[in-house]
């Protein structure tokens, strides 16, 4: 807290933010059909960038068709297509795997810098005359009418590495062993932390097998019992006799909240996609943009550099 408190006192930090978004759009569409280029088909390539410019822009499908005609002019699209087919290829079961794929790679950029990691969950209204997810999240009854992200953040620039979309009414803990296993294909997990939601010996072995701590939570009703699970015990001490240090380090996980409330602010809490499939595909689309500009503002930031193709190549295991 007293470095970020000394950064945001640096008026250089301020310049360069300044100038991070001021210039953010002309660098999201180079980026953006950067790493749209990277998809082999050449009509989902296409598509894939008009689903995120929409997501962007925050403009029905109607609206947008204007700023698809100057990105055409410009040299980012061959073609402007009909606005149904943007909702239309949002309804498509194949795109989520693309989407979560691109979401993976637009976060290898950072992968020398983050090493700690934070995973929670968030509820995605699906109707406008819902309430917000923050309202309602302790009211279990009313879940089925949310879609939920549960999205691992990385606690230096709130990237997100991973993430999946299910109903509102999935349960938070069963999904971390597989965000742990995707987020440790790309990067190296020196700490990871989550609420008391996550808390489970699987998960905390999950943690510990690929090489991190996990600082988790634990409830009150919680035994040091290892149940055959050594990192178990060992946390739990470190819980109840470091309790200061611990819950320092478990603290780390309000990123993934604030990752959420990028998200949220920026492209809205509401998908307006009347099935399953769309809404996930609308969320996923969220995401990846979050992650975009959130490169931007770190090549202002730390001086980041990358090329989307070249990472591509480097990492022969994110097939699109």
């Amino acid at each position: 807290m007293e470095i970020q408190t000394k950064l945001f006192q640096d008026s250089k930090f301020w310049t360069n933010y300044n100038k991070s978004q001021t210039q953010e759009k002309t660098l999201f569409l180079k980026f953006l059909k950067e790493i749209c280029d990277v998809i082999p088909d050449k009509k989902t390539r296409q598509m894939v960038f008009c689903i995120c410019l929409k997501t962007y822009t925050l403009k029905s499908s109607r609206r947008l068709i204007g700023e698809l005609d100057l990105c055409r002019k410009a040299g980012y699209l061959e073609k402007v297509p009909h606005f149904n087919s943007i909702l239309n290829w949002l309804n498509r079961n194949d795109l989520t795997d693309t989407l979560q794929t691109l979401i993976k790679l637009s976060s290898l950029p950072l992968k020398a810098i983050e090493r700690k990691f934070a995973c929670d969950s968030t509820g995605f209204g699906m109707d406008l005359i819902h309430d917000r997810w923050s309202q309602i999240r302790q009211q279990y009854q009313k879940h089925h009418k949310y879609m939920k992200a549960h999205v691992t953040f990385g606690v230096l620039s709130n990237i997100a590495t991973s993430c999946r979309i299910t109903e509102g009414t999935a349960a938070d803990s069963p999904m971390m062993p597989e965000m742990v296993d995707e987020t440790a294909e790309n990067f190296t997990i020196d700490e990871w932390s989550a609420d008391k939601g996550y808390l489970a010996r699987s998960n905390l072995q999950k943690v510990f097998d690929k090489g991190g701590t996990p600082f988790i939570q634990f409830k009150e009703n919680s035994v040091g019992n290892s149940r055959g699970t050594g990192i178990w015990s060992e946390m739990y001490n470190f819980f109840y006799q470091n309790k200061e240090l611990y819950m320092k380090k478990y603290h780390l996980r309000s990123n993934a909240e604030s990752g959420f409330f990028m998200i949220k602010q920026r492209f809205g809490d509401v998908t307006m996609m009347r099935s399953e499939t769309g809404s996930k595909n609308d969320i996923l689309a969220k995401i990846l943009c979050h992650n975009l500009c959130v490169l931007i503002q770190e090549i202002f930031l730390i001086g980041l550099d990358f090329n989307f193709a070249q990472i591509k190549r480097q990492v022969a295991h994110l097939e699109i």
